[in-house]
């Protein structure tokens, strides 16, 4: 005897999904086609899918593999294979995606009022967790900037621009993804405050100049250079900027003495660093040497005479006249010959080797009675 039963019981039989749930997770919607034999699960955006728990809750189905309830790395889809009590076989593929990335929204800029080379931050969402999907840029005139941009976590950007960005407003926009959204307010870009890296010269003869090396000296802007007395007195000394130094004359009103110096941007009212080391001043109406030639660094042979000119050596009644060579380890004293008929001061070289700063000294036997640490520098080889 045959039952009409049993082809019917195997239809009905066929293993299929019911319902699945991931656990400590939302789920925003569940697709299940037992045609396709295919799951598809819809999670919040950013949801991590590397190690997920699923519950599957089957029909017609005494076991599952992989098991349910345990952790699956559902990056790529994973496939389930369903039995039936009457060893029917159905495999399910299962993939677990995560909502596609949403419009960046930008709340605030802190510091979107800045000088060009400083950074601002991004308050916001929806910014991600991949660091190289995130992008900032400016624009201004039709001219983009792109702008180093780093993810501090999904709330937060910071964004470095440029110390070459040029003065302006400008739009901000953030890439995040394929999404771009712009701020909407305008981000104000300043010209720096002018920084002083060091100066040609720190010891000067009033009626001399100095220029200044650092950074952010503009042709555009005026500026002085302000020096800064042990008292707390300012001279304040107009200055010429070619872009990349800054000049500055130093008349005959600035007092013999030393000096931290700064320079002030007079056109946007900015001041830059006092310097670390003090300009030191010198009287032009007492002794001090020059050089025809104009060097302020030279080299000579161990052995050979140097020749300075000197000047206003009368103002002091001097018998002994000394060079001082000094450097960061030794200090050597050479007697020097002056010769008050042409005014030249000469001495001869030691025999060491080095770069030594030259300083004058006039005494008599018991004391010195002036000295003067001068700009020039000595490459004895």
């Amino acid at each position: 005897m045959y039952s009409c039963k049993s082809a019917e019981n195997n239809v009905w039989e066929i293993p299929t999904i019911n319902s699945i749930s991931l656990a400590g997770m939302s789920i925003l919607q569940t697709e299940i086609s037992d045609i396709d034999r295919r799951v598809t699960i819809w999670v919040p955006y950013q949801t991590n899918v590397i190690s997920i728990v699923p519950t599957i809750v089957t029909k017609n189905a005494i076991s599952i593999i992989p098991s349910s309830n345990v952790a699956q790395n559902f990056s790529s889809p994973v496939y389930y294979t369903l039995v039936s009590e009457s060893g029917q076989k159905v495999i399910y593929e299962i993939q677990v995606k995560a909502q596609e990335q949403p419009m960046p929204l930008i709340n605030r800029v802190i510091g979107d009022t800045l000088e060009a080379g400083m950074s601002f931050q991004i308050l916001g969402r929806n910014f991600g967790l991949n660091p190289t999907e995130v992008q900032a840029s400016v624009s201004s005139a039709g001219n983009t900037t792109h702008l180093k941009t780093e993810l501090l976590d999904s709330l937060h950007i910071q964004v470095f621009s440029q110390d070459d960005l040029l003065p302006g407003s400008y739009t901000l926009a953030l890439k995040v993804k394929n999404k771009i959204t712009e701020y909407n307010k305008p981000v104000i870009v300043q010209y720096p405050t002018p920084h002083i890296d060091s100066i040609d010269y720190w010891n000067v003869i009033q009626e001399e100049s100095i220029r200044i090396y650092g950074k952010y000296f503009s042709k555009n802007y005026t500026y002085k250079v302000i020096l800064v007395g042990k008292d707390g007195k300012e001279y304040s000394l107009p200055a010429n900027s070619d872009g990349q130094t800054i000049e500055c004359w130093i008349p005959n009103s600035v007092k013999e003495g030393e000096y931290r110096v700064k320079i002030t941007n007079m056109t946007l009212i900015k001041e830059s660093n006092l310097t670390k080391y003090s300009l030191v001043v010198y009287r032009n109406d007492m002794p001090y040497l020059v050089d025809t030639e104009k060097y302020s660094e030279t080299k000579v042979k161990q052995g050979n005479t140097l020749v300075f000119t000197a000047l206003n050596f009368e103002k002091v009644q001097s018998r002994f006249y000394q060079i001082q060579l000094q450097n960061e380890t030794e200090t050597i004293v050479q007697n020097a010959l002056y010769n008050a008929v042409n005014k030249r001061l000469s001495f001869e070289i030691p025999k060491t080797k080095g770069i030594y700063h030259i300083n004058l000294i006039l005494s008599n036997e018991s004391a010195i009675l002036y000295s003067i640490n001068t700009r020039f520098v000595l490459t004895i080889e």
